[in-house]
């Protein structure tokens, strides 16, 4: 069995073996010409180009974007693309053969099969890392970017603020750095516990970093979403910036996670939003977007929007005043006004709003925005918003959040997800951009920690995102993952052993206390 992963749809066996030996010599078509340094990295071959080469990466129009043709033969390798994407994914797949197979004496080889019009199911397929809550810094998200592009994952969705830091450089407020990016501490072990280590915390990205980082993962065709939570989750705002608060108060970068520790210390007005009723917080979030814009190519621009409390507008003059003036019934609505005019500035800047789906409760909500669907049962507004021909992206709680234990989010519930299950028809296929798992950090204190919890998960999401549902088989899935786990080990990657990442029910009983020292199964 060859143990690819995604599966391809159309993939026939030969009972054969390619090596790649002294005598190989490799092509690579000018319209790929970016592939060549891939090629000598993952086939450890420092080539000399040849017209008669016997692994030939070749274009082709015959073929849409992103996808490829492999035929892997004792003779010969030919892979055909009609654009630098499908020649990737191509070789992405041939890695995968070559390592599964392993080597021969100084040599890879690789099983023989051929592949036709391999393509992705979904067009979005993403991966969401917070580093607003712990900061891992560039080689770490340089290496995830790498097991993204392996397994042909094509959208990094960026978390670059939240109230436990920000963690990209605005020029036009450098507060949002100097105050913003550091806090006095870390809450620690989980949402029950109440445990701080007290000592400072920060880190941030220049902008010279993120044109870095969006460079490299456009060369392995990755597209960077950032999010910018705009206007809950702004507690390191309003540190840096308190006049952008309905209330003007000294406040701190929030140092723990979620309401426990406020609750049982007795701190009030923790989670306070930004204030909708001034025009200096539309002007700063607009400043914002303008920098944001500059830095990221990518068609989208999240701005979180889940999570809002309302009491500080409902009793917020200036938001009761922009309530009246513009007709607003409700402070959901007023939320949904704010919402939209970040979407039309970001429309000035040819850029697209996405937001969680906590944006659609207000009825004033344009439909040109896309809501992540991320609850874990049917939201009324999410059909609604598709009826209205709106854009839904699907991150369904109990299928892809891998922040939280393999238990709760098990392999099997992200393989085996299907937008029905969300009570979504259908006809509103084209309407889903497509699937993306998160990463949150609040538990996640190093990189160790998120490949852990990634690794082998990241596997079920791969095929989910890009294998038609005809092809998947959760029994044959888990015999190519197994090999891919080994491989992973000789890769140094952390990863889950099968004992978690494959069981679930009685046994986690058992398993749940050694699942929180993971490093002893590293």
């Amino acid at each position: 069995m060859i143990s690819v992963i995604p599966r391809p749809e159309h993939i026939e066996e030969l009972d054969s073996t390619f090596i790649i030996n002294a005598d190989t010599e490799i092509y690579v078509s000018d319209k790929f010409c970016a592939l060549a340094d891939f090629v000598r990295d993952i086939l450890r071959y420092d080539f000399a180009e040849s017209d008669k080469a016997n692994v030939r990466f070749e274009y082709t129009e015959a073929l849409e974007a992103g996808h490829y043709d492999l035929s892997v033969t004792p003779s010969g390798i030919s892979a055909y693309a009609s654009d630098f994407t499908g020649a990737f994914y191509a070789l992405q797949t041939l890695r995968q053969m070559f390592e599964a197979d392993g080597c021969r004496g100084a040599f890879l080889c690789s099983p023989c099969a051929i592949i036709k019009n391999d393509g992705p199911r979904f067009s979005w397929r993403g991966l969401e890392l917070d580093e607003s809550r712990h900061f891992f810094g560039k080689e770490c998200v340089k290496k995830l970017l790498d097991s993204m592009a392996m397994y042909k994952l094509n959208m990094f969705h960026w978390h670059l603020t939240d109230d436990q830091g920000w963690r990209i450089e605005i020029k036009k407020y450098p507060l949002l750095t100097e105050i913003g990016s550091k806090r006095k501490g870390t809450h620690l072990h989980s949402w029950g516990h109440c445990e701080v280590d007290y000592t400072p915390y920060e880190g941030f990205y220049t902008q010279d970093d993120i044109k870095e980082i969006v460079d490299y993962a456009a060369q392995r065709s990755i597209t960077i979403i950032p999010e910018i939570d705009f206007p809950a989750h702004s507690a390191a705002v309003l540190a840096a910036y308190k006049q952008f608060a309905c209330r003007e108060k000294e406040t701190s970068v929030l140092w723990y996670f979620g309401g426990i520790i406020p609750e049982k210390a007795g701190i009030n007005d923790w989670n306070r939003p930004l204030c909708l009723g001034k025009e200096e917080v539309y002007n700063f979030a607009f400043d914002v977007f303008d920098e944001i814009a500059r830095l990221f190519p990518a068609k989208f621009i999240h701005v979180g929007g889940d999570e809002a409390p309302t009491e500080e507008w409902e009793k917020c003059p200036e938001c009761q005043k922009t309530m009246k003036a513009n007709g607003l019934s409700n402070e959901r609505e007023l939320q949904a006004y704010f919402t939209n005019k970040l979407a039309e500035h970001l429309k000035t800047l040819g850029k697209d709003l996405i937001g969680w789906n906590e944006i659609l409760k207000g009825n004033n909500i344009s439909r040109d925005v896309v809501a992540q669907y991320w609850t874990s049962t049917p939201d009324k507004n999410v059909i609604g918003h598709l009826e209205q021909s709106g854009r839904v992206l699907l991150s369904k709680h109990q299928a892809f959040y891998f922040d939280m234990p393999y238990w709760q989010t098990s392999m099997k519930s992200c393989y085996n997800f299907e937008y029905r299950s969300l009570g979504i028809d259908k006809k509103f296929e084209s309407q889903l951009l497509g699937v993306e798992a998160e990463l949150w950090s609040e538990w996640l204190e190093n990189f160790e920690r998120v490949e852990f919890n990634l690794f082998p998960r990241i596997l079920a999401l791969s095929e989910t995102a890009w294998s038609a549902p005809s092809v998947k088989n959760w029994g044959n899935f888990k015999q190519r993952a197994l090999v891919h786990m080994d491989w992973f080990k000789r890769m140094g990657i952390v990863c889950a052993p099968a004992e978690i990442a494959f069981k679930r029910n009685l046994a986690w009983k058992k398993l749940k206390g050694k699942e929180l020292d993971f490093k002893s199964f590293s």
